[in-house]
Formats: structure tokens, C-alpha cells, sequence
């Protein structure tokens, strides 16, 4: 949905039970101009739905949220001073469903924050 148009991968490191990954913000996207015009600002939905784009990359599969015990939006992410931002996502596969943990970060500067349970569908 948002992949290779909001963001592209520039690298993707997968591991059993974990994927990580740097991504590229399109600092020309509309979404930023209007969140916030003059000064754009990624929203918390994209982060979530980035995270999410990336599970179905990394395992293959189509999934769906169902449940998000805890979702922390600790720093903002504007493209302008930070166009690239790494993300770690842990996971485990149980009865159809992901159980991940995952951040988006760069440096020292954490982002996001997700512990979610994903639905295969």
C-alpha cells in the first residue's frame, strides 16, 4: 500500500524469527505535504502500516492487524532531517497469527514502538 511509492527498502536483513531493514522516505510524497505543510511530519498510521508491509515482505505472507497490546510514538519522523530510518521487527509464527515486537529508529533516536499480534490471512 505504501511500499515503493511513501518508502522503499534500501536493505532488508532476515533471520529466523526477525527481520530488519533500512528504509527511504519519499520526502515529495503527498502525504507530507499535507502533515504538516512547511513542516511534514510521517504519521503514526504509516509507521504502523510500514511495519506491517514488512512482515508480509519479509515472511510472504498477507497479514492483518487483530491486536495491539502496546503502540508508543516516542519521536517524530521528519523526513527532511532524517530520510532514512532503520526498523527491527522480532516475531514468532503461533496457531496463524505473528506475535511481533517491533521499533523504528535511527541512531540513538527511537521512533516507534509496537508489540501486536498480526492475523495470517
Amino acid at each position: 500500500m505504501l511500499l515503493n511509492d511513501f518508502y522503499s527498502i534500501v536493505q532488508q536483513v532476515p533471520a529466523a524469527g526477525s527481520v530488519k531493514a533500512k528504509i527511504a522516505i519519499n520526502t515529495s510524497h503527498g502525504i507530507l505535504k499535507g502533515h504538516f505543510p512547511g513542516l511534514p511530519v510521517v504519521p503514526g498510521v504509516c509507521m504502523m502500516q510500514m511495519v506491517l508491509e514488512m512482515m508480509e515482505v519479509s515472511s510472504g505472507k498477507q497479514v492483518s492487524l487483530i491486536a495491539a497490546d502496546s503502540m508508543k510514538f516516542l519521536a517524530v519522523i521528519n523526513p527532511e532531517q532524517t530520510g532514512e530510518i532503520e526498523m527491527a521487527i522480532s516475531y514468532t509464527e503461533d496457531g496463524g497469527q505473528f506475535l511481533i515486537s517491533a521499533t523504528l529508529f535511527a541512531g540513538a533516536v527511537t521512533f516507534f514502538k509496537l508489540k501486536a499480534t498480526l492475523k495470517i490471512v
